[in-house]
């Protein structure tokens, strides 16, 4: 009995010690993000999300204004939407988010978008050929800040020059950060991302 006992203890220090690690993780993840600083690029390459037909969702619509902020601001002066139709949206993410730009005063001449994607390495690799296609060298990758050091170790780790900007997550966003965590770890089994490329210079 005592031996139960015991195990049962030691299961729920181990339980707690691992969730407190977790939202440690997914803290610093958040943390990490919003230290990142863009530097002028040619292009503003915006990750997708959900959308509801035309309609961004509040992570989203949160990475499209951001991305605005850079764009009014002269530090880019091209667009990048990423982001194709997932199994329950109506439209291409990519479609959702530059209606969203146009409405917001975005020259439509000056974004290209990206249809075909699905996730965060394949948002990224087809932004690498688009802007090869285009001439367009140097980028700031914006998404989430608890997405964005994943997503600019994937950007250098395919060879992109490009630094990041975060769009600020709310305490709401939780059940994202932990899953973020996760995110890592499937990533790292894959090859898509290495402490290498996350500890490179940037651009």
């Amino acid at each position: 009995m005592r031996g139960l006992v015991f195990a049962g203890a030691v299961g729920s220090v181990l339980l707690c010690a691992g969730l407190t690690a977790w939202m440690a993780a997914a803290g610093w993840l958040v943390r990490r993000g919003r230290r990142e600083r863009p530097r002028p690029a040619e292009a503003g390459i915006v990750l997708g999300a959900h959308t509801e037909g035309y309609r961004p969702s509040r992570t989203l619509a949160d990475r499209l204004r951001a991305t605005i902020s850079l764009y009014r601001l002269g530090v880019v002066r091209w667009i990048i939407v990423c982001g194709g139709r997932g199994h329950d949206e109506t439209v291409t993410e990519s479609s959702a988010m530059k209606r969203f730009l146009v409405f917001h005063g975005v020259s439509p001449e000056h974004i290209v978008e990206e249809q075909t994607s699905r996730d965060t390495w394949e948002n990224l690799v087809n932004a690498r050929r688009l802007m090869a296609a285009c001439g367009l060298k140097s980028g700031v990758v914006v998404t989430s800040d608890y997405h964005l050091p994943r997503a600019l170790c994937v950007a250098r780790r395919i060879g992109m020059a490009v630094t990041g900007y975060a769009a600020p997550s709310r305490r709401r966003d939780a059940r994202y950060r932990l899953r973020e965590v996760l995110a890592w770890g499937w990533y790292f089994l894959q090859g898509k991302v290495d402490w290498r490329d996350c500890r490179r210079k940037r651009a």
